[in-house]
C-alpha cells in the first residue's frame, strides 16, 4: 500500500512538472507586434471643437494632419454615428464638393495597404456615393449605397486598397467622385496606412 500511495505520488508530480512546462514557454513566447499606422489622426478626433457638424473651407489645416482639399467639406460629431471614436469626414461640405489629403514618410519601391471606414450621407436625392483614393500617382474608386441607411447605423464598411511608393514621402487623398447632392457626400472615417510584404 505505501509502495502504490509512492507511486502515484511520483505520477502525480510529473504530471504537475508536464502541466507547467507549456505555461512558461507560452509566457516566454515573443509578443506579436502590431503594424504601425504611418498615418496621424486617422479618426479625425483631433482637431476643431464640433457640435453636429462643422464645414472646413479648402486649404485648411484645422484638422490635425489633414489639408482640406478640392472644396469644402464637413467635420461630423454628433450629427451621425461614426465608424470610430465620436468624428468622421463628410466629403462634401455646407455645400461643397471636396476632399482632404496627408502626407507621410514612405520607402520608394515599397508596398502600402490604406485602410478606411467608408458609408455615406443617407439624406439627399442621389443615394450610390462615390469616392477616389490617390496615392503615388495611382489611383481607385470605391461606391457605397445608402438606401435604408440611417443616422444611427450608417453601415460603415471596411475598405482596403493597396499601393507601391515611388519616392521618401507620399500623399494619400481621398475625394468624392460626385458633381451632385453637394451637402450629401461619402463618409469617411478610421484611416490607417501599413507597411505590406
Amino acid at each position: 500500500m505505501k509502495q502504490r500511495f509512492v507511486s502515484f505520488a511520483v505520477l502525480t508530480a510529473i504530471a504537475a512538472i508536464l502541466l507547467l512546462v507549456p505555461e512558461r514557454h507560452a509566457r516566454s513566447a515573443p509578443a506579436i507586434e502590431k503594424p504601425v499606422n504611418l498615418l496621424v489622426n486617422g479618426s479625425f478626433e483631433e482637431g476643431p471643437d464640433v457640435d453636429k457638424w462643422l464645414p472646413v473651407n479648402e486649404g485648411s489645416k484645422d484638422i490635425k494632419g489633414w489639408v482640406v482639399t478640392r472644396g469644402q467639406i464637413d467635420i461630423v460629431g454628433s450629427y451621425w454615428a461614426a465608424a470610430d471614436g465620436k468624428r468622421c469626414i463628410d466629403l462634401h461640405g455646407s455645400p461643397g464638393l471636396g476632399g482632404i489629403k496627408q502626407s507621410f514618410a514612405t520607402k520608394k519601391g515599397q508596398k502600402y495597404r490604406v485602410t478606411f471606414a467608408f458609408a455615406g450621407n443617407p439624406e439627399g436625392t442621389n443615394k450610390i456615393k462615390k469616392m477616389g483614393v490617390s496615392a503615388a500617382g495611382q489611383k481607385e474608386e470605391f461606391t457605397f449605397d445608402t438606401t435604408d441607411k440611417k443616422k444611427d447605423d450608417m453601415g460603415w464598411e471596411t475598405k482596403k486598397w493597396e499601393f507601391k511608393a515611388n519616392d521618401k514621402e507620399t500623399t494619400l487623398e481621398f475625394y468624392t467622385l460626385m458633381t451632385d447632392d453637394t451637402s450629401c457626400g461619402p463618409a469617411l472615417d478610421n484611416v490607417s496606412v501599413i507597411e505590406i510584404d
